[in-house]
């Protein structure tokens, strides 16, 4: 009895710990924020914005995402579009990805449809590494393979005056002085996609993907990675645990 007292007492403190914390990431300024865990509208947004994702060409909804349900590309013109425009400066985009291709792109910001009339903000990978381009300031890339059919979290903070930093699954993986974009005509961001990669279009499954407007501290990344797991996922499960081991 004492130690089933002791097991709700550890899972009401987790409760508590991911409400918090689940507070805390809502409360970031984001101009997107897709889970893509409601099958009947799997790009709703769930900011409070409504700049809602649309799933296009061969991209589908799918349950078995990093924490719900996820999108799955085809690698031939799959994608996420969201129509909305973005800031600049300041911002952190960030997004799940599982793939074995190490080619293909992940995430960019453009003008026309597949980059027509401009294009930026790019993650993509090259010989499987994260690679990462910000208009005007060269490409870039990181020494973290993530081609390796393993969920990944990728993100990328601009903050002026500091410079680009990336961040795979919670750990900072590179940095670069250029800290702002100077491609000011975007109307839309594709997700599955980037004109930089060998192939544009992205194969494999995309989970949690989100821009938001301001330049997240090293602790606010991995705190967006635990509400991604923690709601639906760890502590339902450690309930059904308790309940099957008392």
């Amino acid at each position: 009895m004492k130690n089933f007292m002791l097991v709700l007492l550890a899972l009401g403190l987790v409760m508590t710990f991911g409400v918090v914390v689940q507070a805390k990431v809502t409360a970031l300024p984001h101009v997107f924020n897709l889970s893509f865990n409601n099958q009947g509208n799997p790009g709703k947004d769930s900011s409070e914005n409504g700049n809602n994702g649309e799933l296009k060409g061969g991209a589908k909804w799918v349950a078995n995402g990093y924490s719900g349900g996820a999108v799955q590309l085809d690698g031939g013109d799959g994608h996420v579009e969201v129509v909305v425009d973005v800031p600049e400066k300041n911002f952190t985009m960030g997004v799940w990805v599982k793939t074995d291709d190490g080619e293909v792109g992940i995430y960019s910001v453009l003008d026309g449809v597949a980059g027509a009339g401009g294009h930026d903000r790019h993650f993509f990978l090259k010989g499987g590494k994260i690679n990462f381009r910000t208009w005007k300031g060269p490409a870039w890339a990181t020494d973290r393979n993530v081609a390796d059919g393993k969920w990944h979290h990728i993100a990328l903070v601009a903050k002026d005056g500091a410079g680009q930093t990336a961040y795979v699954d919670g750990d900072k993986v590179g940095t670069h002085a250029y800290d702002h974009s100077d491609f000011d005509w975007q109307k839309r961001v594709w997700i599955g996609f980037s004109n930089d990669a060998a192939k544009d279009y992205f194969k494999g499954l995309i989970d949690g993907a989100s821009y938001t407007a301001a330049a997240l501290t090293g602790d606010q990344v991995k705190m967006k990675l635990m509400v991604s797991v923690e709601p639906k996922g760890k502590l339902a499960s450690t309930w059904s645990v308790i309940k099957t081991n008392h």
